[in-house]
């Protein structure tokens, strides 16, 4: 990866699923803002440049599906230069849902709780 610090926009409704992603991430000194559900994840990606978004598929208001479809809606319309990286984050079995993932845009998916090292990954 390179030196330069990433923005990531963590979709999330579990305050305590924040915190664990928080600290886990603290120590690469990356730029991490919460959004607690999908809307304002959509929200926040039309005021933000992100390199990462890691969805989290089942929240409250908008799911982490409908979202990032929303959000493949905004780079074309916006005709964005860089399409996000946007990864499903899941604590079920993700074979019932990775094709549903990838079918709405996303790029992967890593199982909840994550490594820290997974997401540095991904950001490379």
């Amino acid at each position: 990866m390179d030196s330069g610090k990433k923005r990531i926009l963590l979709a999330e409704d579990n305050a305590i699923n924040q915190k664990v992603a928080l600290l886990m991430l603290k120590k690469y000194d990356q730029s991490i803002d919460i959004a607690d559900n999908g809307r304002i994840a959509v929200e926040k990606f039309l005021h933000h440049d992100y390199d990462l978004v890691l969805m989290d598929l089942h929240m409250p208001e908008l799911d982490g599906f409908e979202a990032t479809l929303q959000i493949r809606e905004i780079e074309l319309s916006e005709k964005r230069e860089k399409k996000v990286k946007i990864y499903a984050m899941t604590a079920s079995s993700i074979t019932d849902e990775s094709e549903r993932c990838y079918a709405v845009g996303m790029d992967g998916y890593i199982s909840k709780p994550f490594k820290a090292e997974e997401v540095i990954n991904v950001l490379s």
